[in-house]
């Protein structure tokens, strides 16, 4: 079991993991607790720094070992590979807290362009920072990113 599986596990049914609390879960949270979630609470944030740290393994791993670092990484930091490998490789959506009552935001791990699916990719980028938060271990990240890239 590896680091962000540990990590989803600890936090499965937790519905005040903030890395797995998208901003649509705010209507759930509202309906329930007939109060507004506060925007600290969600992952949005906390993804700008998972999507740092990912930026970053990657050029670690892939510095000297490519011609091209901008394009050879590129390819392991989209949305679509975030949601149609990382995310589908770990069942993510089975223990993200988001709206799902709301079916304009589609529940598949396919990466729409013209859909709301980006919020997937924004936990898995969540998920990242949360476990650099907490372990502040920077070879964690790196051994899970290149695990990644041989997904």
């Amino acid at each position: 079991m590896d680091a962000f599986e540990r990590y989803l596990e600890q936090n499965k049914c937790n519905p005040e993991c903030r890395a797995l609390t998208c901003k649509s879960y705010g209507e759930v949270y509202k309906r329930e607790h007939h109060c507004e979630i506060e925007p600290k609470e969600t992952n949005f944030e906390l993804a700008t720094y998972g999507d740092a740290l990912l930026k970053f393994a990657l050029c670690s791993l892939l510095l000297d070992k490519c011609t091209q670092l901008t394009e050879e990484k590129k390819q392991y930091e989209t949305d679509k590979f975030l949601i149609e490998t990382v995310a589908k490789h770990y069942q993510l959506l089975d223990y993200m807290n988001f709206d799902r009552s709301n079916n304009k935001i589609p529940q598949c791990y396919e990466a729409f362009e013209n859909e709301n699916t980006k919020y997937i990719a924004t936990t898995v980028e969540a998920v990242l920072g949360a476990i650099y938060q907490k372990n502040e271990d920077f070879q964690e990240i790196s051994g899970l990113v290149e695990s990644w890239t041989k997904l």
